[in-house]
């Protein structure tokens, strides 16, 4: 564009343009951004060889991330894995994404009906082997899917049965809810008292 002189002048974006070189004539260039840095070591549950070091990592929101492709114990890379990362247990995919495992036995939790048990803060809820969070943590204890449905308590108290190394579930309220975590029998009664669930 020319003014009235004859002279040529920049247009919005020219200006904005000649601007933005002006104010970054001499500035260094930012400093490139660190690599990301893997400081926890993982471990293969059970164990099956040393621990990997510089496996996994938390997230801003706390959550343990392995470094995709590592999965320690070695394995088929596909499906689910459980491994031990900075005192967790937790299910694993080759992706590096992970979730709470519930300690069940000698191991985790089993996937039936394609769930399995998953918790955190005391409270447990359902993941699928994507590691979805499918059935929130809102439960104080839940018994594995059967016949599309799990029993869950609200209120009950887990503790370890005297002389045995196994825990029991006491009190609480109890009821039943689906594969997508809806009551399907209220989770008022008490254990000895929960009727049957719904035909499925």
């Amino acid at each position: 564009m020319m003014n009235a002189a004859g002279q040529r002048i920049l247009g919005g974006f020219g200006i904005g343009v000649a601007m933005l070189a002006a104010a970054c004539a001499g500035v260094p260039p930012a400093p490139a951004a660190p690599a990301q840095s893997w400081p926890l070591a993982c471990g293969a549950f059970p164990p099956a060889g040393a621990p990997v070091e510089e496996c996994a990592r938390r997230s801003a929101d706390g959550e343990i991330v392995l470094r995709p492709g590592v999965l320690p114990g070695g394995g088929d890379p596909s499906g689910v894995h459980t491994v031990v990362v900075d005192g967790e247990l937790l299910f694993a995919l080759a992706s590096g994404r992970t979730a709470p495992a519930q300690l069940y036995d000698n191991g985790a939790d089993d996937f039936v009906e394609g769930l399995a048990r998953s918790p955190r803060d005391g409270r447990v809820g359902f993941v699928d082997e994507q590691l979805d969070l499918v059935v929130p943590r809102e439960w104080d204890f839940a018994f594995p899917f059967e016949g599309g449905v799990a029993r869950v308590c609200s209120g009950c108290e887990i503790r370890r049965a005297e002389g045995d190394e196994h825990s029991v579930v006491s009190g609480g309220r109890w009821g039943y809810i689906d594969r997508k975590g809806r009551v399907v029998v209220p989770v008022v009664h008490a254990a000895d008292d929960l009727p049957a669930p719904p035909s499925r």
